[in-house]
């Protein structure tokens, strides 16, 4: 469209496999303990799906500084760049890229969290924590949506690969789409390591979220499937 512009572009990854999700533990700054084997090979899959040339250009890379998500960028780096200089990017932590932050409950198994803590807040109470010293739904949400928003900006121009986990992939897609917290029936799940594009656009002088893509694995048909 002649009045349509593509401000930046965002490219939001989820990490792999990790051994919190194989363990059953809550994956928090002291849960998370980095990738599996299995969650590597998904890594190395998504990266030799950049180094094949059929992805957007990166110019700037960024991740969430849990081990898990950090490690697949990492992973990922050498296939990221403009042609000539690859793997030369640096990666940014960028700390409100972290999944939903559950306070005392990081680190322990799911089971042991449920009971002890009796979480999670039902949907039509998104502004509560879901357990004391927690994020509330609503506070995850904005978080996310203001990290993007920010990001985006510090960016014009840029394509920008984020390394992060499902819930980020989640929080897009409702702030594209204008989800409410409180709406309920809507969900959206993330397989490892998937793509999920998204577009900051002006359009008619208006800037406006464009879904481009969400949950593209098709790289993982050539690792063990999950």
């Amino acid at each position: 469209m002649a009045d349509e512009q593509v401000l930046s572009r965002l490219l939001i990854v989820r990490h792999g496999e990790s051994v919190a999700m194989a363990e059953g533990i809550v994956g928090g700054p002291k849960g998370c303990r980095g990738l599996t084997e299995l969650g590597r090979a998904q890594a190395a899959a998504l990266r030799d799906r950049f180094a094949a040339g059929r992805e957007p250009e990166v110019q700037v890379v960024y991740s969430s500084p849990l081990p898990r998500a950090r490690e697949t960028t990492e992973i990922v780096l050498p296939a990221l760049g403009p042609d000539g200089e690859r793997g030369r990017l640096e990666i940014q932590l960028h700390d409100d890229l972290e999944e939903m932050r559950l306070g005392p409950a990081d680190g322990m198994t799911w089971e042991a969290a449920r009971e002890h803590f009796g979480f999670i807040q039902p949907m039509d109470q998104p502004y509560t924590p879901v357990l004391e010293g927690a994020e509330s739904r609503a506070g995850f949400r904005h978080r996310v949506a203001q990290a993007l928003n920010d990001i985006a900006a510090a960016h014009p121009g840029k394509t920008v690969f984020m390394g992060c986990h499902g819930g980020i992939s989640s929080a897009a897609m409702a702030m594209a789409f204008g989800i409410a917290p409180s709406q309920r029936g809507v969900g959206v799940v993330t397989a490892v390591t998937a793509i999920t594009e998204l577009e900051l656009l002006e359009w008619n002088g208006r800037r406006l979220w464009q879904v481009r893509r969400f949950n593209d694995a098709a790289h993982l048909a050539a690792v063990e499937a999950v």
